[in-house]
């Protein structure tokens, strides 16, 4: 008696013996052959045909990690020749390299502040990935910055999991601060090398020395005489180290997960400007019930003179208040001021809890309303004192809208509750755009 095969039934490709008897990489025109080598020894290990197909993809993703290639396709083939083993199969991987020029233009959001961005790109110019490119970015609002940079992957080495890569910058930046009437134009270089390490969690690794030249001029007449001060181009040298922990399911919408990021700095290696600075900023999410996310965000900072300051710089000051920090009140009005001008602290800490949930009736628009949450939120916090004496405080209820998986925007309804008197607090309607908010 036969029986038919059902036509929905599964092999189970790790019961299929299979070995890889050679690997080729194609369309390697720049590009030496030491750089690609590594992308074939997980496929030396398989011993089925689903480890096979894993390792491939896997190869497949390191060569687009490279940064060498536009397109990278995968064929597998039974193995042919004298030297063919009988589970033996051949995997080639085809690669298309970048074109020698690369160009793009689009727009970039920063924080509260979006920005045209021009880029002009020579890749693997050496043949192991090293890269110059030019870019350029023009803001209306803030920043405006013209960066030539020059960078080198270490991803084919025996590092490639802390996926190493160091590079060379040279950076003309200029910074407006209108609410305190001043700008401040930066030249100079920059050396930087990151890695990850993973000794139970994955940390982000940045150190970096700066050599700039500050040029700090007027916006108007008006400035008070605490700002004229620090006009003048200065000489600073600084060397920084950042480091990053995230395990968030999402960078915009997280549902769980934390955020652990901090920004050490030391200045004062060379020049006229002295000081040491450090930010944290941490974020907790947690996931409860229907689609309820309760988050908890904070961030603090502390800029502080050291042996051979003179006087602290007025553009690494902190500027608390608006929609990234402390909602309820305009940027940088919500700390210390000099005739009426905001000028910055040099200290500050907000946090800010959230109770975030989808839109009603989410589910009849699924896709689009993924882009869209509500949220409640109460935000503290102070300027140049680490007590709850005298603090700011606002709550509210907002919509949050995706852009991308990049950053978000928010239209918010604030109520401040606690301020003072030389505050500008802002109740009603705030918008705000930007990739990190408390």
């Amino acid at each position: 008696m036969s029986t038919a095969k059902d036509p929905n039934s599964k092999y189970d490709l790790s019961k299929i013996s299979a070995r890889v008897d050679k690997v080729n990489v194609s369309g390697l025109q720049r590009t030496h052959d030491d750089y690609v080598m590594r992308a074939a020894e997980g496929l030396f290990k398989a011993n089925n045909f689903q480890e096979m197909m894993l390792e491939a993809m896997a190869a497949k993703a390191y060569l687009h990690e490279l940064g060498i290639f536009k397109d990278v396709s995968v064929h597998i083939d039974i193995s042919r020749g004298a030297d063919a083993t009988p589970q033996g199969y051949e995997v080639t991987l085809k690669g298309k390299e970048f074109t020698r020029i690369m160009g793009s233009a689009g727009t970039e959001i920063g924080q509260n502040e979006g920005s045209l961005r021009t880029e002009l790109t020579i890749p693997n110019i050496l043949g192991r990935g090293e890269s110059i490119s030019l870019q350029g970015s023009y803001s209306s609002t803030r920043a405006n910055d013209l960066q030539l940079k020059f960078w080198k992957p270490f991803f084919h080495t025996r590092f490639r999991e802390n996926r190493p890569e160091a590079s060379f910058s040279v950076f003309r930046q200029t910074d407006r601060y209108d609410i305190s009437s001043f700008q401040t134009t930066n030249l100079g270089y920059l050396l930087d090398f990151s890695a990850h390490t993973m000794l139970g969690v994955d940390l982000t690794h940045s150190l970096q020395y700066e050599n700039s030249i500050r040029d700090l001029s007027l916006l108007n007449k008006s400035v008070p005489f605490g700002i004229r001060d620090h006009c003048g181009p200065k000489l600073a040298s600084l060397v920084r180290y950042s480091l990053i922990f995230d395990n968030r399911d999402a960078s915009v919408f997280p549902t769980r997960g934390l955020l652990l990021k901090s920004v050490n700095e030391y200045c004062g290696l060379g020049g006229n400007v002295a000081y040491t600075s450090s930010t944290a900023h941490g974020e907790v999410n947690v996931p409860l019930f229907a689609g309820l996310v309760a988050q908890f965000c904070g961030r603090v900072g502390v800029v502080r003179e050291t042996k051979k300051t003179t006087v602290l710089p007025i553009s690494n000051l902190f500027y608390c208040g608006g929609p990234l920090t402390l909602r309820g009140f305009k940027y940088g009005c919500a700390g210390p001021v000099i005739d009426g001008t905001p000028i910055g602290a040099q200290t500050f800490w907000c946090t800010g809890a959230h109770l975030w949930t989808p839109l009603p009736f989410a589910g009849v628009f699924k896709g689009l309303a993924s882009h869209f949450r509500m949220h409640f939120f109460y935000n503290m916090g102070n300027s140049n004192s680490f007590s709850l004496d005298n603090m700011r405080s606002a709550y509210g209820i907002g919509l949050a809208v995706k852009l991308a998986e990049r950053a978000r925007i928010e239209l918010n309804y604030c109520v401040p509750l606690q301020k003072q008197a030389t505050d500008k607090a802002q109740n009603g309607f705030q918008f705000g755009i930007g990739y990190e908010f408390v």
